[in-house]
This record gives C-alpha cells, structure tokens and sequence, in this order.
C-alpha cells in the first residue's frame, strides 16, 4: 500500500478541458426553418424548409406546406367576417318580406352587434312618438285633401313621400305651424295662416292648358337639313339616356321619306317622326346658338304628333311597338315642358301596352330576329327608366314590380357594333350574355365573398366575362350603369315610401337606408373610369354621360336618407342625436351640397343645358335646395354652426333658379316658392334685403345675370365644355354609321316593327 501512496511532495495533474465535439454539416449549419412541410412534421423529423424540401425530394415524394395555426386562425377570421357581412344583407333584405314580429327580431338582432346603434332605441322612438310634420313627410299612409272636388289640386294630384314637392309642402306647414323660430314675420302673412295647399308650393305647369291647333296640317314637315338637324340633336342628347327608338334603321327611313316624295309613311311612323322633332326643338330653344330659321316651335310638332297618332283612340286599339313608342316619346316629352302629372299619366299606358306586348319579359321567340329583341330590350328599359324618374318626382308608386320582370340588361354596344364578333355572340347565345353582364352588375360585386355558381353547369363560359379596363367606352355602356342605378331607386322607393313600410320600426327604415346607400357605393366603384364623375382625370369626351350619372347618383342618395333628415328623435331639444340617424342625415345634405358643388358660382343656362340632362334638371336642383332649406330651418332652431355654410349653398342654388327663370314658367315658380321659404327662415339674404312685391319684376333677364361672360366651366374642372354638334355637309341620314352589309328596302317593314314608308297610307 505505500507504495502507491503519493510523495506529499509531488502536485496532484490539473484536469486539462476537453472540447465537445461538433458536426457541421449543410443541415445544421441553416438557421431553423420557421415552417415544416406536412410530411416532416407527421414523421417528426427535421425539415430545412426549403421548397421542396431535401427529404421530400430524395424520397420523391411530393412536398407540401400548410399554414400554421395562426395563419389560419386569421385567414378564417377573414372568411367569417365576410361571411356575416353577406349574411348582414341577406337579413336586411329578407327583414322587409318578414312578418311585423320577425322584423323586429331581426332588426333587434342587426341593432344588437351594431357599434352605433342601440337595440331599442328605433323601437321606442317607433311606439312612443306620433308622426310629426316633419316625420310624415315620408309617412304617408292617407290624405288631407279631396282631389275631385278641389279644382286648383286636380292638375297636380297626389303627391307622396319621394317628391320634393311633398318635402316643400311639409317645410311650408312646419314654418307656419311654429312661428317662435321665425326671425321676421313672412311676406303677406295674414294670406299665409291658414294651411297652405299643394298648389301655392307647386312648380309643376300641369295647370296650364295644353292647347292644340285643329288646323293644322299633320303631313307638313321641315325642310330636309333643318330635319337633318334636328336629329342629330335628338340622337346626341336624348337617345343616350332614352333609346326608345332603333337609330339606324330610324335614319334610314327618314333618308327614305325625304329621297322619295311619292312614298306615304304610317301615321304613327309620321307621329314618332314629330315627336323627335319636337324633343330637339325643345333642347334647340334652350340654346341659342342652336336655334335655327325656319324651325316650327316643339309645340308645333307635338301638335302634328298628337293629330297623327289617334290619341283619342288609343284605349280602344291594340298596342304595338310603334304604339309603346308614341306613348313614351309623349310621357318624356311632357316631362320636359313641365307637365309631370300628365307625364306620369302618359307613360303610365305606355307602360301598360309594353307589358301587354311582353316587352317586359325576355324573348326566346324563334321568329324574332337576335337585333330587334335588342331593341325591344330597350324600349322596356327605356319606359322603366322614365317611369322611375317620374315617380320620383310625382311621389307615386310604380306600374309594376321588379320581380315581374326578365328583361335582360342593354348590352354594352352600340347598335352599329351589333354586326361585330362580341356583340353577335351575346345577342345570340343567352349564357355567354349572362355571364358576360355580371360584370356590370352591381350585386356581383356587393357579394363578392361568394363563389359564383357556374351557368348550366358549364363552368368554362365564365371566361368570356370582359375586362373593364379593355371595353370601349360607349352611350349603351352609360346606359347599362345608369339602368342599374335606376333599379336602386325602383328598391328605394319601394321599401322606404311604401304605406306599409311606413308603420314599421324605425331600426328597420335605418337598416333599409344603410343597405341602399351601401348599393350606391358599391355601383359607384364599378363604375369605368371615363364615367368617374369624382375623377380628377378628366376626358372630354361623354361629359354628358358624367353629367347624367353625377346628377342621377347624387339625387338617388338624397331619396334614400330623406327620411333621417327630419327624424323626431334628431329635432327634439336636449336629446342627442343617435349616430345612425345623423349619418344618414348627413348623406343626405352632403348629396345636396354636391349638386350645387357641381355648378360652377356664376349661372350660365344655355352651359348647363348642353352639359346636364335638360329635360329633368330642374328637378335635381329642386330636390337640393329643398333639403338644404329644411336643414337650415334645423339650423337655426339648434343655432348649429353649419348654418353660414348651408346657407350659402341655398343662395347659390337661388341663384342658379333665378337665371334659369328667365324663359322658364317652371323655374320661375320654383324660384318663387324657394326665394319664399328662404326669406322667411333667413330674412338676411344675400339675394335681396327685402321680398320682391311683384313676381313679374323680379324675373331676371339675361343683361341682368350676365350670361354672356366666358362659360363657367373655367372655373370649375369638372368637365370641360361639349361642342354642340353640328351639320355634316353631306346627308347624316346616308352616313357611314350605317352598317355596309345592311339590306334596304323602303316597302318593306324592318326587324323593328317601325313601319317604312310605303306607297299606301296606313299600310
């Protein structure tokens, strides 16, 4: 044992550290791959991340990564989200068809996940409150007034929820009724105590009488380039918005009827032929610089139409499709002079002949050619339109509802692109036209979370669904978006002016709102940018199109939000305004404020005539100044700190009113009826310091508004200046527009139904 003992001398061998060994390699040498593909993570081995990854592709299998929880938690928080988006206005629409109880389940339910709402705040606003004036303005379940017996009402009639004249007579009774707020007594004021009727706030012209002279010779006619004229001026302003007619084939009759003298057209071919007359006549009068000599006035040729045309039969004839164009060339031609009750009247039997020839109705007719169901399309369309428009105006319901009609939408091209590759295919295959119109339709885009179900079944057609950006911009292109705004409004006045819509919850009219002016937006962002009427890029070309979509738009969303502008709730003192309420309201006098934004600050008629839809413009500033006005009168009840600004957008409206009322009996009424109503809610008017005590003093002329300075558009780069247009030189009736290929012959009847002219008369 000593032996192996240790020397105490000798020093215990300090422990040397030994290096962990290491492997370096490819593999390890790589950070962590933040994502294993599905085959190494169900082995639990390693994986390099790479794509494919080095396992995978040794062993040649395929190599796929899914997401991790998080990714796909947020992806399908994403998908819920849309889903209950879609599911949101599946509810709002099923909630207007529902039962009174299941209606207020449902708008309980939208009201209770809703950030700015409360659940039963509509409901009890809707249960403890009576209609008030200002409420009733779209409340309208009965009438005051006895309109066989009262002779002054009989040329107006009923007037509903949807008119600016309803929402003038509401603001007149509501002044007269609280007198407190008023900061000067009114102008003749002991006449203004009692209630006043419809016909002391009516711009309409119904009143005057239509005088038609017996003698006059229907087979009279211009001289053949004044009527050269005149058409071009029809197919440049109106037909755009109102294709009731067939261009090319309308041309060439003409050319016909003044080539050969001998040939003796129908009379009812004879009677559209006057009436396009006279709706050119009417725009040509509006310009001067497009007046001509030797041109009859529009009612000189709406007297040989109406003498043509057997009027005083037309309840005992069978329609036609001639028939169905007299009556809705009559109906808008009556809405340009001002007699919108017999406007409304006049396309109401239009209406009625188009349904009972099943214009309103898709065409599978083997013995109808592919272009006259085209033109057919359009003439529904083109009654449906001016329908709508009217029953804005008037506050009447419509001939007959949405779900009656399978007409198909207008195809985006213009007649002389029918004989084309794209638009022969669409006007004959029904699939590929459906699927190619989704693209323009509004409620693909609103529920676009969702797949799109194949046509029959056949999956690959989808692929001829155009390209925005790539189609040629066209007047039948303008008018398929402005068709589908008009369905829109026919939705709006249905379920926000109808008299059982009226006795609902307030939730569900807010819900009805917000769904539709979430439609407008949606259409809005549709929209092509050379019809962008918001672009800042401007094109000069269709500046009337943008005009008309501008104008149309910005009318819908005032009809759509009226209803929140006066609501109780947002009138009454010391009660705050509930956030949905006044959003709506806000819409509503934003709209308002953008007609006015679009008009520059110095009135010049004959400039906005040849940019704006002149024959129903009247009407778009009406529905403007009347909002502005029942806000000012908010205004100054709250003292609100909008009122300068509101006030200033009313004056430039009057403004815009009083020039226009220099040869325009309706705008001078309308002039009248606002200057009245401002004055006596703002006595400090910029317009004038004291009420004109003679109306016929106060009709401005044109030395007065000097309308003879450069045209306003320099100040305002909304859209330049068109051009009138003017004559060819050479007959626009032969022109080149006219297909090569086209068959032509004057005995004959077309593919329209528009009669040529023949050698017989009535043949």
């Amino acid at each position: 044992m000593g032996l192996y003992s240790p020397s105490p001398n000798i020093l215990p061998t300090p422990k040397v550290p030994i290096p962990r060994q290491s492997y370096y390699n490819d593999c390890t040498s790589k950070p962590r791959a933040r994502k294993a593909c599905k085959e190494c993570r169900d082995q639990k081995t390693k994986c390099d991340g790479c794509q494919p990854c080095i396992r995978c592709s040794g062993l040649e299998i395929e190599c796929v990564y899914v997401g991790g929880k998080k990714e796909i938690m947020n992806r399908r928080l994403e998908e819920l989200q849309n889903q209950v988006e879609v599911y949101e206005r599946l509810l709002r629409r099923v909630q207007f068809q529902a039962t009174h109880e299941d209606e207020e389940l449902i708008a309980r339910t939208l009201a209770q996940y809703s950030l700015s709402s409360d659940p039963d705040e509509g409901l009890r606003d809707h249960d403890s409150l009576s209609p008030t004036v200002e409420d009733s303005s779209f409340r309208i379940e009965y009438i005051h007034e006895d309109f066989h017996r009262n002779r002054s009402l009989q040329p107006i009639g009923f007037v509903g929820g949807p008119s600016e004249l309803s929402w003038i007579h509401d603001l007149n009774r509501a002044i007269e009724k609280d007198a407190t707020f008023l900061k000067a007594n009114a102008p003749n004021q002991a006449e203004n105590n009692n209630a006043p009727t419809l016909s002391k706030v009516s711009y309409f012209l119904d009143d005057q009488e239509l005088t038609m002279d017996e003698n006059i010779d229907p087979y009279n006619r211009p001289p053949p380039d004044i009527a050269e004229r005149l058409l071009h001026l029809f197919f440049f302003t109106v037909h755009p918005s109102f294709p009731i007619i067939a261009k090319i084939s309308f041309m060439q009759q003409t050319a016909s009827y003044y080539s050969q003298p001998h040939l003796r057209p129908t009379k009812k071919w004879l009677a559209i032929l006057n009436l396009v007359f006279a709706l050119a006549a009417k725009y040509a009068y509006l310009v001067p610089e497009l007046r001509m000599n030797y041109m009859d006035s529009p009612m000189v040729y709406f007297a040989r139409a109406w003498k043509l045309s057997s009027i005083d039969n037309q309840l005992i004839d069978h329609p036609n499709l001639q028939q169905v164009q007299i009556e809705g060339l009559t109906a808008f031609l009556l809405m340009a002079i001002g007699h919108i009750n017999r406007s409304w009247r006049a396309c109401g039997v239009a209406i009625r002949s188009a349904i009972a020839m099943g214009i309103n109705l898709r065409s599978e007719s083997k013995e109808t050619s592919d272009i006259s169901k085209e033109i057919r399309y359009r003439v529904w369309w083109s009654v449906y339109t001016l329908e709508n428009t009217l029953s804005i105006m008037t506050g009447r319901p419509t001939g007959t509802a949405d779900r009656f009609c399978t007409t198909p939408l207008p195809i985006p091209f213009d007649e002389e692109q029918f004989h084309g590759a794209a638009a022969s295919q669409l006007l004959a295959d029904l699939n590929v036209r459906r699927e190619y119109m989704r693209t323009f339709t509004f409620t693909k885009r609103q529920y676009s979370g969702t797949p799109d179900p194949p046509a029959d079944g056949n999956a690959g057609r989808r692929n001829s669904a155009p390209n925005l950006a790539d189609m040629t911009p066209s007047n039948s292109l303008y008018y398929v978006y402005f068709v589908e705004l008009t369905t829109i409004m026919r939705r709006a006045i249905d379920s926000l002016y109808s008299p059982a819509f009226a006795r609902r919850a307030w939730l569900t009219v807010n819900a009805a709102m917000i769904d539709l002016v979430d439609e407008t937006d949606v259409w809005l962002s549709g929209l092509p940018e050379v019809f962008q009427f918001k672009s800042t890029r401007v094109s000069p070309e269709f500046e009337r199109q943008r005009w008309s979509l501008a104008f149309r738009f910005y009318s819908l969303r005032i009809t759509i939000s009226r209803p929140a502008l006066c609501r109780s709730g947002r009138q009454r003192r010391g009660k705050e305004t509930s956030p949905t309420i006044q959003r709506a309201a806000d819409i509503c006098i934003d709209s308002a404020c953008q007609i006015l934004d679009l008009l520059p600050d110095q009135p010049d008629v004959s400039w906005l005539s040849q940019v704006s839809p002149w024959w129903c413009v009247l009407h778009y500033l009406m529905q403007s100044v009347t909002v502005l006005l029942i806000e000012l009168e908010y205004c100054v009840k709250t003292y609100s700190d909008k009122t300068a600004n509101i006030n200033s957008h009313i004056e430039k409206s009057l403004h815009w009113l009083f020039a226009m009322a220099t040869d325009n009996v309706a705008a001078q009424r309308a002039w009248k009826v606002c200057y009245d109503l401002h004055y006596r809610l703002y006595p400090p008017s910029a317009i004038e310091q004291s009420p004109p005590s003679d109306y016929a003093t106060a009709v401005p002329t044109v030395g007065e508004l000097g309308s003879s300075c450069p045209l306003p558009m320099q100040n305002n780069p909304f859209i330049p200046v068109s051009s009138a247009p003017q004559s060819m030189g050479v007959s626009a009736f032969l022109d080149t527009e006219i297909p090569h290929n086209t068959m032509f012959h004057p005995t004959l009847q077309t593919v329209y139904d528009e009669f040529m002219p023949c050698d017989l008369d009535g043949a």
